[in-house]
């Protein structure tokens, strides 16, 4: 009863000696044959993982570029639109303004600074010169490039709302005095 089948088939005469063999090869080649799909298979899903992979960060890099590039166009046209509505401030009178930390001068006219107090006028800054531009670009450049902006009636005015126990607040410095 130890006896295989295939030798109880042998034994009885029912198959001979070279079936057995070539159903032991057959078995042979079908196992291989799924142990070779199944490394195949893990080799493709392997590959169209590491596939998806690349295009994910090419998809990523791309629009990061393209993010970029929108940028770069965005500033360019606001530097173009600073300097195409300068406003000509060849003036006798020394406007000074705060930029980054540092007082600027700019020489303008008296009826330019009375326009720069009231908000009518900027000033912005660009080719390493400070232009003064119509008040009312000022929301697109700023919304375009905003460095660009070097001063505004609003951020002095802002500055100064900042400090709140202030005991001055009650006399506002007059527009027109010189320093």
């Amino acid at each position: 009863m130890s006896d295989s089948l295939r030798e109880q088939l042998l034994k009885t005469g029912l198959v001979d000696e070279q079936s057995v063999k070539k159903a032991r090869t057959q078995k042979r080649k079908k196992r291989r044959q799924g142990e070779a799909d199944d490394e195949q298979s893990a080799a493709s899903k392997a590959a169209a993982q590491r596939e998806a992979d690349r295009r994910a960060r090419d998809r990523t890099l791309n629009r990061r570029r393209e993010e970029e590039r929108r940028k770069q166009a965005d500033e360019q046209a606001a530097r173009q639109m600073v300097i195409d509505a300068e406003v000509a401030h060849d003036g006798e009178e020394r406007f000074n303004f705060s930029h980054n930390g540092r007082i600027r001068p700019i020489h303008v006219s008296a009826e330019q600074r009375k326009a720069l107090a009231a908000g009518k006028l900027a000033i912005a800054r660009t080719r390493g010169r400070y232009r003064l531009i119509p008040g009312e670009l000022v929301e697109k450049i700023r919304a375009r490039a905003p460095f660009l902006v070097a001063w505004t009636a609003g951020d002095a005015v802002n500055s100064d709302e900042s400090s709140a126990d202030d005991p001055y607040a009650d006399h506002p410095i007059p527009d027109d005095l010189m320093w």
